[in-house]
């Protein structure tokens, strides 16, 4: 990732805090024929150096054979984005339009297939985590258990080491204080959700 020093982002809590927020990923592996991806469902595990990746597809998708052949795998979480116009900036004329964005790259070696009961505890919590907050949240547990056991095999789960993390949150920051005010404002009256949570970000 072309990350230059102003919009780098290296404090790792605050990176798994981005992943956690923004955590369906894409994965991509390089194999002999080019680059296999898949966008994918994370749950990430702080603990242990810069924390581990754990993840599901369906076992018909080629990635996860791809991922565990390769030497390294990446995973892209992509946050908050948006447009800035130079119209925000204190000397429009001056200025050209630009993308302000947050993303996190993960760097590992993928190990799998996950053994029965890690694959079931792994779409437990991926429910339980998404479902949170339901008045009637669905439970993998109530699930029929001889649907539960024709399914489970028709999917593959894989852990990912990460090795290496690199954030970028393009922001605003090689812009004058002045500026960086006036494009969060402008942030929070055009109002998407993205342009909340990118001013969000700015005032942190």
């Amino acid at each position: 990732m072309y990350l230059p020093t102003v919009f780098a982002e290296t404090d790792a809590t605050r990176l798994h805090d981005l992943v956690d927020a923004h955590s369906f990923g894409i994965m991509i592996a390089a194999t002999d024929d080019g680059l296999e991806i898949a966008h994918l469902p994370f749950v990430l595990d702080r603990s242990g150096g810069l924390g581990r990746l754990r993840v599901h597809t369906a076992r018909a998708n080629p990635i996860w054979r791809a991922a565990l052949a390769a030497p390294q795998v990446t995973v892209v979480f992509a946050g908050p984005h948006g447009y800035v116009s130079p119209r925000w900036y204190e000397h429009p004329r001056e200025m050209v339009p630009t993308w302000n964005y947050v993303a996190v790259h993960a760097h590992g070696r993928a190990a799998g297939p996950m053994p029965d009961g890690d694959l079931a505890a792994l779409v437990t919590e991926l429910g339980d985590r998404h479902e949170a907050g339901a008045p009637e949240p669905w439970r993998f547990g109530d699930l029929d258990p001889a649907q539960r056991e024709k399914l489970l095999p028709q999917i593959v789960g894989l852990t990912i080491a990460i090795e290496r993390l690199e954030g970028k949150l393009k922001l605003s920051q090689n812009r004058s204080d002045a500026d960086r005010a006036r494009v969060r404002a402008a942030l929070l009256a055009r109002g998407g959700a993205d342009d909340v949570a990118m001013a969000a970000l700015m005032k942190a």
